[in-house]
């Protein structure tokens, strides 16, 4: 009887340790070197705005996954990023970009420890683009118009690093797609 006992009280424990799992993951992050910020230099080029000085911003996003197994997590991508052309002689925008990306993604978890982890992860999704030009670009340019655009955006993560504590991490990326060629950003874990 004590033998039962004694595995029954075992069972539970390991029962509670497994519990201290943490299975959702929330992350913000900023990045640089994205493929919005490529689609940007390359529609300025092109543009009333061509010559002109970009200024970037983003991408900076959210992302949330849940952890199906140790080594595999299912979640998603969230960003903005924007671009803003300006006219060097007049010192006014002449084109304005903002890009909202939503993607679906998986992540392997290949090394998981106590105060550090290190992954690869896949997303694919959609890219939502408005392109808006002022009045003296479109004046200057008959081509030059406001747009919307709608595009198949992914991020290929070869390598991620995160480092800290059990639930508070810190993390960097280098990988390709939109959230840049390298990413970095504090996740949290529950």
């Amino acid at each position: 009887m004590k033998k039962i006992i004694v595995t029954m009280c075992v069972a539970l424990l390991s029962m509670g340790a497994q519990a201290q799992e943490y299975k959702h993951e929330v992350g913000v992050f900023y990045g640089v070197g994205s493929a919005s910020n490529v689609l940007s230099v390359i529609t300025s080029s092109i543009s009333a705005a061509a010559g002109d000085q970009s200024s970037f911003w983003g991408p900076i996003g959210v992302e949330y996954y849940y952890h199906i197994s140790p080594g595999v997590a299912l979640g998603g991508v969230a960003e903005y990023a924007s671009c803003k052309a300006e006219d060097e002689k007049t010192r006014k925008d002449d084109l304005t970009e903002s890009f909202i990306t939503i993607m679906p993604s998986v992540k392997f978890n290949w090394l998981r420890k106590k105060n550090f982890g290190m992954y690869s992860a896949l997303s694919a999704g959609v890219m939502f683009c408005s392109i808006s030009c002022n009045d003296n670009a479109k004046q200057s340019d008959p081509k030059a118009k406001d747009e919307t655009l709608t595009a198949f955006m992914f991020q290929a993560t070869a390598l991620g690093a995160e480092f800290g504590g059990e639930q508070f991490r810190g993390f960097v990326e280098a990988g390709i797609g939109e959230k840049g060629l390298l990413c970095a950003g504090l996740r949290y874990k529950f």
